[in-house]
């Protein structure tokens, strides 16, 4: 097909959409006016300033159906926990899981679920405004085949990670949305690992929102473990609310895909709410990785931590954006931002942006960012105690990425984590070499 003759890109999004639409029953109100939103938006301009370094022209190109049906693939990923739950195309595939085995103190249940709970649905179907990614909430809004909700009811601690796993599957190139949303109750404490997998087959588009609400001496740990196939796009948006004295921590870890964007965004909204956000990113061969961070203290007396480390080879290019905001009122707050990276070989590029916005004035914040290659000295010094030129680059990266990664303290994350990265670094650099 030549390009004049190519159907405009919303056109495909507008097709399924009528596709779904019969089937939204009494959901379809809220799901017309956030595909309404997605349209009014569009796909972003290169002159937005949130998406200045990455382009979605592939994307845009690309012609991709929903799945006929949510079936689970042949494989997925070992458990990283005992409790497993696996959202497959954006669907709860109870019989991959063991909902009979979840965590004590913690319940899943689906959008059907939840109505027949007499719970409004409306709220799971939000599309929070602002933001690169809004137009992605809404479309996932519109698009998306049900909504996971996960509970951990207060006063719960359990003993426990509870593992999802979202697998995106089919022989053919389609797209899922996924929508998980996470409430932590009043005093409970949880851990929950978002694994996002695919394999190298074709070419798909996940798109997925996960929203979060930690609740007043609540605390989250989110472990999140991205290693989508080497042709995959993906969209992801995390958003959480933080109430008074809670702490959401994420850990993330992004090793895969081929077009990747991460935008996480924390609202610590009362006083001596908390936030600690670490991360790393590989981007090696072609692989684009874009992650836009922002904290908001709205409250007095909170803290963040922001923290990430960029490596990149090859010709893989890496964004990290990351930004804390300290609204009026927000006295005696403490915002840390660092942003440090290594470029492993003259064709790799990382575009690092710490931003500060403060509007009070009785607060303690930093930023910074740095970007550099492996030193030197450190390496005549390895090789002169006898290792030689790959097994130097490989122990100096990985004690650059050990900051981050000592940080992960869930053993069996951890260690999938460090195996991912080992497979990725050996050959890497070998490759640099």
């Amino acid at each position: 097909m030549s390009t004049a003759a190519r159907p405009e890109p919303l056109a495909w999004y507008r097709s399924a959409f009528d596709a779904v639409r019969p089937r939204a029953n009494v959901t379809e109100a809220t799901r017309v006016a956030a595909f309404g939103r997605f349209v009014e938006l569009g796909f972003p301009a290169a002159r937005e300033e949130a998406w200045k370094y990455t382009s979605l022209r592939r994307l845009e190109t690309r012609a991709f159906a929903l799945p006929e049906h949510a079936g689970v693939a042949a494989a997925l990923p070992r458990a990283l926990a005992e409790s497993v739950v696996v959202i497959a195309n954006g669907a709860l595939q109870p019989a991959a899981s063991t909902l009979d085995r979840l965590p004590e103190g913690v319940r899943v249940r689906t959008l059907a679920q939840v109505e027949g709970g007499g719970e409004p649905l409306a709220p799971l179907l939000r599309v929070p405004a602002g933001g690169g990614t809004e137009r992605f909430v809404a479309l996932n809004a519109a698009l998306c085949p049900d909504v996971v909700l996960i509970d951990v009811d207060a006063g719960a601690r359990p003993a426990t990670a509870l593992h999802v796993v979202v697998a995106a599957t089919g022989a053919s190139p389609t797209m899922s949305h996924p929508r998980i949303v996470v409430r932590v109750a009043t005093g409970s404490e949880a851990r929950i690992v978002l694994h996002h997998t695919g394999d190298d087959a074709v070419e798909r588009f996940a798109n997925s929102y996960v929203d979060v609400e930690v609740a007043a001496d609540a605390v989250l740990h989110l472990y999140r473990l991205q290693v989508q196939g080497g042709r995959s796009f993906l969209i992801e948006r995390i958003d959480a609310t933080v109430g008074q004295r809670g702490r959401f921590v994420l850990h993330d870890a992004q090793l895969g895909g081929s077009l990747a964007r991460l935008d996480l965004n924390a609202r610590l909204a009362a006083p001596c709410a908390a936030a600690e956000l670490t991360g790393l990113f590989v981007a090696d061969g072609t692989r684009h990785l874009d992650t836009h961070a922002r904290v908001d203290h709205i409250a007095p007396d909170t803290r963040s931590l922001l923290d990430y480390r960029g490596v990149a080879a090859g010709r893989g290019r890496a964004v990290f954006n990351g930004k804390a905001v300290v609204h009026e009122g927000a006295q005696k707050s403490q915002a840390r931002q660092t942003s440090r990276n290594l470029l492993l070989s003259p064709g790799a590029e990382i575009d690092a942006k710490p931003e500060l916005e403060i509007h009070a004035d009785d607060v303690q914040c930093s930023h910074g960012a740095t970007t550099g290659q492996l030193d030197p000295a450190a390496l005549f010094y390895l090789r002169s105690r006898g290792l030689d030129e790959q097994q130097a680059r490989s122990a100096l990266t990985r004690a650059f990425a050990g900051a981050v990664l000592s940080r992960m303290d869930l053993p069996r994350f951890a260690a999938a984590v460090h195996e991912v990265l080992d497979d990725r670094l050996a050959r890497l650099l070998e490759t640099a070499a």
